[in-house]
């Protein structure tokens, strides 16, 4: 661990550094799915769409059931009209979300589908971007810019030390799962070699090996860090046929405390740490103009596939519940169900004098983050105190401790400024002008703009 966290220590301060230079288908196999067969007229005159069938059915059950209950409250012909046109939206629905997600599987994960509020706001937010200290700090690049340069930083380490930086490709460059796996697989590698130094069956791994294949080859920095430890790739006979393997020489094997060390600096790997870039704005309002909402970039989501679908199928089950009364408890517990994940949001700060403040924040940070943001861009004005309220309901939010995640301030959310009371009236008091934000960013605001 020492030595990993000197190693990134050391990259930190050194500047020259820093410019260091699949998915699964729904449609399944298409060989198993058997062409389209012409359907003849007089077996078929004509085909309902889905929503008119399941009407028509619904209104004959309707009849039915009414002959049955006589004396029943019966669906009234408004609420019956309201589902039949809602089944219809739905259906109409359904199609596009189908055939979008088959056009996306193929897509890597990193590319998850979207939730259509994503197209209900203005254009406001282009992106999400962060800063790497192991690079110089002064760089914003999304997350997949970021791990591209930082990929190549650490390829250019891999002369200098290689063990370390193969153990920050692996835990910075890939997946919690791939990660895990080659991390599991590389330490049974270097125990087995550790508690066994004569076994000859430890010194060698054949890299057609489907385990090998699936968990080290396929992770990046899997294969550089069992070079660092010593292996070597040669060509071997295996079953009468020439098969790539990595070896380690004897003396190497019989190096006992450096594979220990090796083993150590797998065992408390860590990642390269990325900060989130606030990437912040500041606009200036004219009067009255309304902030609308931000359109957010993709990396704010966290749905995939199956969450797509599942929202599909929630949206099915409101058509019968908005045809029926519903206590507030069961409304809440609806909206906790139907809960989205986030991995960011946007928090817009207005100021009595029509000028806005925004940035970006990972949702699990707490609120004091979003305070210590605002403390930087003002005035200096002592001491320091001011709140931050809800528009909508007009209250203070005062538990900074909590995440913007708890408070419910996700995707975006747009919060009022306003001095501490007892400092506001000792200004006025003295005379002097109610200042907001810094003058510096306030020479440099944009007009805000909706598209």
């Amino acid at each position: 661990m020492d030595r990993l966290k000197k190693f990134l220590n050391e990259k930190k301060v050194n500047k020259n550094f820093k410019k260091a230079g699949a998915g699964y288908r729904l449609t399944g196999d298409n060989s198993s799915i058997a062409a389209p067969r012409p359907v003849h007229v007089q077996q078929q005159t004509s085909q309902m769409p889905p929503a008119e069938r399941i009407a028509t059915a619904d209104i004959a059950a309707q009849a039915a059931y009414k002959r049955m209950n006589l004396g029943a409250t019966q669906e009234s012909l408004t609420q019956r009209n309201i589902r039949i046109r809602a089944l219809k939206e739905l259906e109409k629905e359904k199609r596009e979300r189908e055939k979008c997600a088959s056009d996306k599987l193929d897509v890597e994960v990193e590319n998850h589908i979207i939730d259509t509020r994503e197209f209900e706001h203005s254009g406001a937010v282009s992106g999400v971007y962060f800063t790497c200290d192991l690079l110089g700090g002064d760089e914003q690049l999304t997350k997949n810019e970021m791990r591209e340069k930082v990929e190549r930083f650490l390829r250019t380490q891999l002369a200098d030390d290689p063990l370390v930086a193969s153990t920050l490709m692996i835990f910075s460059l890939n997946g919690p799962d791939k990660r895990e796996n080659a991390s599991e697989i590389i330490q049974k590698y270097l125990t087995n070699l550790i508690e066994n130094p004569d076994e000859n069956k430890y010194r060698r791994i054949r890299m057609n090996n489907k385990i090998f294949q699936e968990r080290v080859s396929c992770a990046n920095g899997g294969k550089e860090f069992l070079l660092a430890c010593g292996f070597e790739e040669k060509n071997l006979i295996n079953n009468e046929q020439q098969e790539p393997f990595l070896v380690i020489p004897d003396d190497k094997a019989l190096d006992t405390q450096s594979l220990i060390q090796a083993l150590e600096i797998l065992q408390t790997g860590q990642a390269v740490p990325l900060k989130l870039s606030r990437n912040a704005a500041v606009y200036k309002l004219e009067a009255n103009q309304v902030i609308t909402n931000p359109k957010l970039s993709r990396d704010v989501f966290d749905l995939d596939v199956a969450e797509i679908k599942r929202e599909q199928q929630r949206r099915e089950a409101d058509v019968e519940k908005f045809t029926t009364l519903r206590t507030r408890e069961m409304r809440e517990k609806d909206e906790l169900m139907r809960s989205y994940r986030y991995n960011y949001t946007l928090i817009r700060i207005r100021f009595p004098n029509r000028f806005l403040l925004q940035g970006t924040f990972g949702c699990c940070e707490p609120f004091y983050a979003v305070r210590s943001f605002v403390e930087q861009h003002l005035a200096q004005i002592e001491p320091m105190l001011f709140v931050l309220k809800d528009p909508i309901s007009g209250k203070v939010i005062s538990n900074d401790t909590m995440s913007l995640n708890e408070l419910n301030l996700l995707p975006a959310a747009v919060l009022h400024f306003e001095w501490d009371s007892d400092v506001q009236n000792e200004l006025m008091r003295l005379g002097r002008e109610v200042l907001y934000l810094d003058h510096r960013f306030i020479e440099t605001a944009e007009p805000f703009t909706a598209a």
